[in-house]
């Protein structure tokens, strides 16, 4: 009775651990202690921030997601969607609000959802800045990458009709500017309609740079931490910016693994004319064996899950959609 009773303990630190990941992450404007010149490349001012597109929803929550990034049962992927609503006619351009854009991703290029947190969506508008027609949900899977994909949804974005790749966005070629955002028609599955630029990006979900040995040093070393959160926000501080003032997300829920804990976090804005941003995977040893907590084997488990250590740190670039992406997952 007693070891199950500090097994229970220690599944509750866990559960708080994780849980203040969630709030510490979810403020949009971080101070990061310090920003690092080493990942992105040539140092120049990216433009202005877009106006937000996405839900009012808080990009994280301590309790149940609001919207689950979890696939309903009608789900049916992009390629065989024939029971979806039929794509919409697009509009005509002398009919768009805006100007067009000077700089946008040409038609065909494949982009993917950034800086949206795993429980919060992307809408797909009828026009730039119109009515929702659809939605997009970032569902990551940091131990199974190939079960990774974005989930079409309805515009109340609850039913899920489609299920494409993490990149499987496609521009059409049309691009259109307002008076602060700018926008991109896609077609995601079966929907076409327009999206904010801010939340779009070329990646390659393939490319995972190792930067563990960088994260390591630029935060001297100290690669351990009594919370998952502490040790997460000590590395994401080494990639976010000052100038332009980075995005944060939690891109999925932290997700335990025997004795490792993993989660992915997108950092959006660079000072860099090509590389927008990461998406880091960051993975941390507990002290203890997650799998100790299960029914059948807590009653030998007498050890708290902290503190964490830093095992490894891989990036993925997100790229400026204007400029597109190479064969090796680089930013062009």
């Amino acid at each position: 009775m007693t070891n199950r009773l500090v097994a229970a303990m220690a599944f509750a630190a866990l559960v708080i651990s994780v849980l203040s990941l969630f709030v510490a992450l979810s403020a949009t404007e971080v101070e990061p202690a310090r920003s690092t010149t080493d990942v992105a490349a040539a140092a120049t001012t990216a433009g202005a921030r877009d106006e937000p597109a996405t839900s009012p929803l808080p990009t994280t929550t301590a309790g149940a997601p609001a919207d689950a990034a979890t696939p309903s049962p009608t789900v049916v992927t992009a390629t065989s969607a024939a029971t979806a609503e039929p794509a919409a006619t697009t509009t005509p351009d002398t009919e768009l609000p805006g100007t067009p854009a000077a700089f946008g991703p040409a038609a065909g290029t494949q982009l993917g959802v950034i800086g949206v947190a795993y429980d919060d969506w992307l809408n797909v508008r009828d026009v730039p800045n119109g009515e929702v027609v659809a939605t997009l949900t970032l569902q990551l899977s940091p131990q199974s990458p190939a079960e990774s994909a974005l989930l079409v949804r309805d515009a109340e974005a609850e039913a899920a009709f489609a299920r494409i790749g993490v990149a499987g966005v496609t521009a059409t070629g049309r691009s259109r500017d307002l008076a602060t955002s700018t926008w991109h028609e896609v077609q995601a599955g079966p929907i076409v309609g327009w999206a904010s630029s801010n939340y779009l990006a070329p990646l390659s979900p393939e490319t995972a740079l190792d930067i563990t040995a960088q994260a390591s040093a630029d935060i001297d070393g100290d690669t351990s931490a009594d919370t998952f959160a502490q040790l997460v926000d000590r590395v994401v501080a080494t990639i976010a910016s000052n100038e332009p003032r980075s995005r944060v997300r939690t891109a999925s829920a932290p997700d335990p693994a025997g004795d490792l804990l993993e989660v992915i976090v997108d950092v959006v804005g660079q000072p860099d004319d090509s590389v927008r941003g990461y998406r880091l995977l960051i993975v941390a040893q507990m002290a203890a064996d997650i799998r100790a907590l299960g029914d059948n084997g807590g009653d030998d488990f007498t050890t708290d899950l902290g503190p964490y250590t830093l095992r490894s740190v891989l990036a993925t670039p997100l790229c400026y959609s204007h400029r597109g992406i190479s064969a090796d997952g680089a930013c062009s």
